[in-house]
């Protein structure tokens, strides 16, 4: 039994095969140290080739089942452009409704005290006691007398251009009655279809005098408290809604532009519009809601 000496053609390492009777052939070895399959050509007991053994992979089909759905780049181009489009559109449907409010915010904030180049609006002021109307009060406006003319009832008409007023009415036997009020820009008579009478807070204030001596200040109309508080919270609200609308145009989460929409609402920028705006936004969101990064799509 002959014994051949061979070196590993991978790693030189010597080693040898003894042949089991055989004087030729093909003989596999494989390697103590790096443990490379070895092949090894023998010819009348003389090695003849050493080589490293080739591993051949299971061949395997190719060919692409009948129903399976080919990738249309066309199509998948398609969808990316729609996305872009919704993200584009709701982006741009929170800015509107944010900068409209900015808007409203600001001109609010910065309103004058009077307009003085508008016309002069009819006002009609109701003086009233808890029994009966109060035929002869005396009304000043900012601590000065006006004009005032009585139409029974109680009912007394001044005219005042729009703007901030501290009104007050005073009546024999009566406490003074103060109240702030803010006059919005309005057409001259301004009054409800159905009855004669102006719009209570808008252009129609009422007086109920307590019997007594002293003052009693009135709760200031609604116009005159939007003015007091509104612009900040309109401003902050604005703010929110554009950085909602940047977290939406950008993608990050689903939750913030959920809340820079409702913010966007809340801004009431033109009254109307603005929040028209935002809402519209807030149901289009979901559209685009698998866009957004993965752990805020929650």
């Amino acid at each position: 039994m002959p014994t051949i000496n061979f070196n590993c053609p991978n790693c030189e390492k010597k080693d040898k095969i003894t042949l089991m009777g055989e004087s030729y052939g093909l003989f596999e070895k494989k390697c103590k140290e790096c443990g490379t399959a070895i092949e090894l050509n023998v010819e009348n007991n003389e090695l003849k080739e050493t080589r490293i053994k080739k591993k051949y992979l299971p061949k395997i089909k190719t060919k692409v089942p009948d129903d399976y759905q080919k990738y249309d780049f066309k199509e998948e181009e398609g969808k990316k452009n729609k996305k872009h489009f919704w993200v584009k559109m709701i982006s741009f449907l929170i800015l509107s409704a944010s900068i409209m409010g900015l808007m409203t915010g600001g001109s609010l904030y910065y309103a004058p005290e009077q307009f003085s180049n508008s016309e002069d609006i009819k006002i009609n002021l109701i003086v009233e006691n808890k029994t009966d109307y109060i035929d002869f009060a005396i009304i000043t406006v900012d601590n000065k007398e006006t004009n005032q003319s009585y139409l029974g009832n109680g009912t007394y008409n001044i005219f005042l251009k729009p703007g901030k007023y501290k009104i007050e009415v005073s009546a024999e036997g009566h406490k003074n009655s103060i109240m702030a009020v803010y006059i919005p820009p309005q057409d001259s008579d301004l009054s409800l279809i159905d009855y004669n009478t102006g719009l209570e807070g808008v252009n129609r204030f009422t007086f109920e005098l307590e019997e007594g001596e002293g003052n009693i200040t009135l709760d200031e109309n609604t116009y005159l408290k939007m003015l007091n508080w509104c612009p900040i919270l309109i401003l902050l609200f604005s703010l929110v809604g554009v950085w909602g609308s940047w977290i939406t145009y950008t993608l990050q989460s689903y939750k913030n532009a959920q809340i820079g929409a409702f913010f966007s609402i809340m801004a009431m920028g033109f009254l109307i519009i603005g929040p028209l705006l935002g809402i519209i936004a807030l149901i289009l969101l979901p559209k685009i809601k698998k866009n957004f990064t993965g752990h805020f799509k929650k």
